[in-house]
């Protein structure tokens, strides 16, 4: 009820885990993980949009699982968070490389 408009929610999928980003208005960022047998935590965090690019000034997570910097690609729905060995964002759709953007 107190917390600002979503503007964005994506999701990440692998074997054990589900990742779910909501991205609101106001600058934060919410991950909410679930695990398996009921585990589920929510980790916050503070972004702002630079480009096509958002940059975490508090990241999501509690390790390097989601890097400081990610693109942000609306044509493919899609949160790319690996970059490859020239430093540019992999852009191009594999298993556990992106966040879908659902909302």
């Amino acid at each position: 009820m107190l917390k600002s408009k979503r503007v964005m929610t994506a999701i990440l999928k692998d074997d054990l885990f589900h990742y779910k980003l909501v991205f609101r208005k106001n600058g934060r960022v919410e991950n909410h993980v679930y695990g398996m047998f009921g585990y589920a935590t929510t980790y916050h965090g503070r972004y702002k949009l630079k480009d096509s690019l958002i940059v975490f000034s508090k990241r999501p997570y509690d390790n390097d699982f989601i890097p400081a910097t990610v693109l942000l690609d609306k044509t493919q729905h899609a949160i790319f968070i690996n970059k490859n060995k020239d430093g540019g964002f992999d852009v191009e759709k594999e298993w556990l490389n992106h966040f879908e953007i659902i909302e």
